[in-house]
């Protein structure tokens, strides 16, 4: 009985070891394209597009502007062009690691991906931030960074 109860609690072991790295993996997914970071455009001030290469557009909008910390945001990107079967955007603070912020979008009627994301406050005000959206097509993993300023509201 007790080498049944000691193998059991060996595969489960095993079992939460692989689970881990499987969602490791899942979280570490690297683009196989870039875009260079978008610079001209400020989603703190308006909706930002680009183009991707090869055809096909996104247009991403963060809400509401000025952009807050601990507060909702509603993130839209839509796309035209491009057939993606997941969106994600991750938000990153330059110069200063927030911690892994990456929310999943949903498709919408529309054929745009929304979702909710929040930012975590930074102690010194204002900061700047970059969101990479990241698509997943059939044939790739596109991620495309844009800069914004948020700070409390």
């Amino acid at each position: 009985m007790q080498l049944k109860h000691s193998l059991l609690i060996d595969v489960l072991v095993i079992l939460s070891i692989a689970l881990v790295g499987v969602i490791a993996y899942r979280m570490q997914s690297r683009p196989d394209f870039s875009l260079p970071v978008e610079k001209t455009c400020l989603l703190h001030r308006q909706a930002c597009t680009a183009s991707l290469p090869g055809g096909g557009e996104i247009e991403v909008t963060i809400a509401p502007r000025p952009i807050p910390t601990v507060r909702p945001l509603k993130v839209v990107v839509a796309l035209k062009g491009i057939d993606a079967s997941r969106v994600e955007v991750d938000f990153a603070g330059i110069g200063m690691n927030m911690g892994y912020n990456r929310p999943e979008l949903a498709r919408q009627p529309d054929g745009s991906f929304a979702g909710e994301a929040t930012l975590p406050v930074c102690v010194t005000g204002k900061m700047l931030w970059q969101a990479t959206v990241m698509l997943e097509t059939a044939a790739r993993i596109v991620s495309v960074p844009f800069q914004f300023e948020a700070g409390p509201a």
